[in-house]
């Protein structure tokens, strides 16, 4: 598995190799150690806890596939409206969301969902094997903050 860190919509950056993982007990949350340090300039900050409720919008990110299984050409970004809380692959705790002007789709899992500038969730399934062309399709992200110990613990950030 690589990770690529970039600020660029349409170049993903380069690779970098992943020696290990380690999963949360919460659920669908997975820490990758790189191979190599990658330095990051700018990172957008965990949220301590979720409290995102029905009604409340987002945006999701991710270089998934377009409608109808077309490859990406860069990074994409949709508004999503929070529909509640549901439960992600796993059974842990998620946010249940439908797309407003976009939703996600294969090779959006572990995409962040961003809400009031902070991530608060990961993709981790969707309402549909193949949402096609319906920028409203639902999908489940796993409530990050779940494992926010977890992660402090494991990282020491």
């Amino acid at each position: 598995m690589n990770v690529y860190l970039s600020n660029s919509t349409s170049n993903r950056g380069t690779p970098i190799a992943v020696d290990a993982m380690q999963s949360s007990s919460n659920g669908d949350v997975v820490l990758a150690h790189l191979i190599e340090p990658a330095l990051v300039n700018q990172n957008m900050p965990l949220a301590d806890s979720c409290d995102a409720t029905a009604g409340d919008s987002g945006v999701i990110e991710g270089y998934s596939l377009r409608a109808y299984r077309v490859p990406t050409s860069g990074l994409y970004k949709a508004g999503v409206s929070v529909l509640g809380e549901s439960a992600e692959a796993y059974g842990g705790r998620a946010i249940h969301l439908e797309g407003v002007n976009g939703s996600s789709n294969h090779g959006d899992s572990g995409g962040p969902l961003i809400v009031n500038g902070q991530i608060v969730g990961v993709c981790s399934t969707g309402d549909s094997t193949d949402p096609g062309s319906d920028i409203h399709t639902g999908s489940n992200y796993a409530n990050l903050t779940d494992s926010r110990q977890w992660i402090t613990d494991v990282t020491g950030v």
